[in-house]
């Protein structure tokens, strides 16, 4: 399959904090904009394969992640998550008996998917369809009785609900995407009237809308 990485470098620039899961405000020069505003535009790609992207932070870290026809294939810093999609797609096409041997050894990753999903990942659908995933596992696991049948019907479930989980993680990640290009739009209309000032403070007054993604409150 094809691999293709487009990434998004410019400093001072900011789509969101890894570590406090907030934007700052930037400071930006014009060559930096230019930079960045090229970059974002000029790298996209309409093909249909499997897209790693990068973006590069304010403290120096970066988001990377991997898009497929299905959504959200990766994140590099969510590590239960890759494992599952994987687990997931390969024992569809598995032996039950072999099945059965692999299920039982997810338990550590599905109790993982909430512990380390990074926090601006964090949404309230986001965090019930894990809660979902979580629970059909355990649902899984704990019918050993039923039928090969059955038991084909409950991993159905689960894939269902974790395929629930990509498309929200996709959805989430478009909307960080979308204010991201909305800040880059703003700013750029009001350097073309030449106030820097006043584009610098649209960018930042559309970035923090990035900050309201993450809305889940711990119970």
């Amino acid at each position: 399959m094809k691999l293709f990485t487009t990434t998004f470098l410019a400093t001072g620039f900011v789509l969101m904090s890894c570590n406090e899961g907030k934007t700052k405000e930037v400071k930006m020069n014009d060559s930096e904009v230019t930079a960045m505003s090229s970059s974002f535009n000029s790298n996209k790609t309409i093909d249909n394969t499997v897209t790693t992207r990068e973006y590069a932070m304010n403290d120096g870290s970066e988001i990377s992640y991997s898009l497929g026809n299905d959504g959200v294939e990766s994140l590099e810093d969510w590590e239960a998550y890759n494992t599952l999609n994987n687990e997931i797609s390969e024992v569809e096409a598995a032996e039950l008996q072999t099945t059965n041997e692999r299920i039982a050894s997810w338990d550590g990753v599905i109790a993982n998917l909430q512990n380390t999903i990074p926090d601006w990942l964090k949404t309230e659908e986001v965090m019930e369809d894990v809660a979902d995933v979580q629970k059909e596992y355990k649902e899984l696991v704990n019918e050993k009785s039923t039928t090969a049948k059955e038991r084909e019907e409950n991993l159905e479930e689960l894939s269902e609900q974790f395929d629930d989980l990509q498309e929200e993680l996709t959805e989430t990640v478009n909307e960080y995407l979308k204010n991201h290009a909305d800040a880059i739009e703003e700013y750029n209309e009001e350097m073309k009237k030449g106030k820097k000032k006043a584009a610098v403070e649209e960018y930042n007054e559309e970035i923090k809308k990035n900050d309201k993604i993450a809305d889940y409150e711990e119970q």
